[in-house]
């Protein structure tokens, strides 16, 4: 197999993103970019240039008929793949669209189930108006990440002996609490306020960010176009508060010891050529 550049890296996920969007707007689903994905469509056209994967989102019930459809029917060309932990084909509370053809290997993860390139494709919930109940639910979603991710972590990696030594030491315990326990809670978490009767929306399951990810339910569902990498996506209307409650001054760039990859190598098996190339 071949290593792949981050050139190519980001190239093979462009061309994931654009089917997917392809396949949403088919099916009249709502897919928004998100993260640091619209960061890098507002501040630089498209990829933050240390940056090397893609998120969206979709709205939960946008969400789960993609499920739905895509059990019915493969939507997707031969060599993507849907997975998610609802249909049992990851570990992750969220969807992933794979590229088969490809590996990736992450130096601190062992994670197995998405080895390949993807598009992470994250569920947006309805949450509660009530800011201290939104904290409450943040705060226990971050808890059970933290101890899904343990499940997965190489205890031999880590970026100081101290992580790895605290790694060795609380990884049986996470194992023991179990990845399907650590899904159902944040799961549940996140379906307390339904997407479509709550006034405020928010990525819950693997919102990072916390109570800064929640915004307007009307605003959210007012879609604008953005440039990525030269082609169109959609975003939420309320963009530049979200990248504001996520990142502060978001025009500004961080420092240069904080533009760090996903540290994510990889290989492709073999080479047929993209719809979308990067310029």
């Amino acid at each position: 197999m071949r290593k792949l550049t981050l050139k190519e890296i980001k190239e093979k996920e462009l061309a994931i993103a654009l089917e997917l969007q392809e396949v949403c707007r088919t099916h009249g689903l709502r897919l928004y970019l998100c993260g640091g994905s619209l960061l890098g469509a507002v501040r630089h056209g498209g990829f933050i240039p240390w940056d090397d994967d893609i998120d969206v989102s979709l709205p939960r019930p946008d969400y789960r008929k993609l499920i739905e459809l895509n059990k019915k029917e493969s939507l997707f060309s031969d060599h993507l793949r849907l997975i998610c932990y609802e249909n049992g084909t990851d570990s992750y509370p969220f969807m992933k669209l794979v590229d088969t053809r490809t590996r990736v290997q992450d130096a601190y993860s062992k994670e197995d189930a998405s080895s390949a390139l993807w598009v992470d494709i994250l569920p947006v919930d309805g949450v509660p108006e009530d800011p201290q109940q939104q904290r409450d639910i943040f705060q226990k979603t971050e808890k059970y990440r933290r101890i899904l991710k343990l499940n997965w972590a190489n205890p031999r990696a880590g970026k100081t002996t101290f992580r790895r030594m605290f790694k060795r030491f609380v990884i049986p315990f996470a194992k023991l609490y179990g990845i399907r326990r650590c899904n159902e809670k944040l799961i549940a978490l996140a379906s307390r306020e339904p997407f479509e009767t709550a006034r405020k929306v928010a990525i819950v399951t693997w919102g990072l960010y916390g109570t800064g990810e929640v915004v307007d339910k009307e605003a959210f569902l007012q879609p604008v176009d953005v440039s990525f990498e030269g082609y169109t996506f959609q975003a939420m209307s309320c963009w530049d508060q979200y990248l504001s409650q996520l990142y502060g001054d978001y025009m500004q760039l961080p420092p240069e010891e904080k533009r760090k990859t996903h540290d994510v190598d990889a290989w492709i098996a073999e080479e047929k050529p993209e719809k979308a190339e990067l310029g």
